[in-house]
């Protein structure tokens, strides 16, 4: 008998399928790929690498992080081999070539400006960052961006950082609100949201408004050797990072779960004034460098007294 030509075309098209399908099945996801960050005072601008560490497996990247307050520590504990990523200000990069520490390189740009600002209390006689002289000012820690930001601001000011004032470290955004609220110093760098909540509940005032200023504050770091020797593992990085600051930008709901899962006890709609804010100003690039943000860096560094 001669075999129907239908039915062999039929059974020629179901073979076909089934050795697409099995390609498919056999086919091997990328390996994902383990990532270790140091975060140097993680605040509401961090959102996208919290997030990472979340859904990391979307971008094959396995993150875990490790949280320190204030980037002077952080950074002791990155040039002292620890974690394959560190984001801090920009700051820390060049302090490790000065100090020939590491051999670090800036690789990505997560957050785009000051981000602090400084507050003293409402009543306060202090109208100027020249009126501090001989007051207390709280920061997050020694060598952090926040004392690098209030050396120059008191330099520009025309007072010395360290005979004028007395810099406190008080760690994290939260102690830094509750030594301001509670008179343990008598002004403090804040950011948001506790920067908005210290305003807008009448507790404080600004008088250091430096937080849109543009600047590299929360850059991505890592050793030269281990980008040369594992590019991939950061090329990951930098490309899952990347998408994640565009879809804070660009998807609302999706933003606003993963700032809720981070601040329970914010009110949605402030969420969302927080989210405006920082899709405008905290996240404005793409996650690249620019020789703009290179240039205010430099003018900040080199006039905080802290390079040279």
């Amino acid at each position: 008998m001669r075999a129907d030509p239908v039915k062999a075309l039929a059974a020629l098209a179901v073979a076909a399928l089934t050795a697409v399908t099995l390609g498919v099945a056999r086919a091997q996801p990328p390996k994902v790929i383990k990532v270790s960050i140091i975060e140097a005072t993680p605040a509401f601008h961090s959102l996208p690498v919290t997030a990472l560490k979340t859904l990391g497996a979307d971008y094959g990247l396995e993150v875990e992080t490790l949280q320190i307050q204030g980037g002077g520590e952080a950074g002791q504990i990155f040039a002292g081999g620890h974690g394959d990523i560190m984001t801090s200000g920009f700051d820390k990069p060049v302090g490790f070539e000065a100090k020939k520490l590491v051999d670090a390189k800036t690789f990505g740009v997560i957050l785009h400006s000051m981000n602090w600002s400084l507050l003293v209390p409402a009543k306060s006689d202090v109208k100027t960052v020249a009126d501090l002289k001989g007051k207390t000012i709280g920061i997050s820690g020694p060598g952090s961006s926040s004392d690098m930001l209030m050396r120059w601001a008191l330099n520009k000011a025309g007072l010395n950082p360290d005979r004028d004032v007395t810099l406190i470290a008080l760690g994290s955004p939260a102690n830094l609100y509750a030594g301001l609220e509670n008179a343990r110093v008598q002004a403090a760098v804040l950011v948001r949201p506790f920067l908005t909540k210290a305003t807008e509940s009448g507790m404080a005032r600004v008088v250091g408004d430096w937080e849109a200023m543009q600047f590299p504050n929360l850059v991505s770091i890592a050793r030269a050797k281990d980008l040369k020797e594992n590019p991939e593992k950061f090329i990951r990085f930098q490309s899952a990072m990347k998408a994640m600051i565009q879809r804070f930008k660009a998807d609302r709901e999706f933003a606003l779960r993963m700032a809720q899962q981070s601040y329970p006890n914010v009110p949605v709609a402030e969420l969302n004034q927080q989210l405006d804010f920082a899709a405008k100003v905290y996240w404005k690039g793409d996650g690249d460098m620019t020789r703009e943000l290179y240039d205010q860096a430099v003018d900040v560094l080199v006039g905080s007294g802290r390079v040279t």
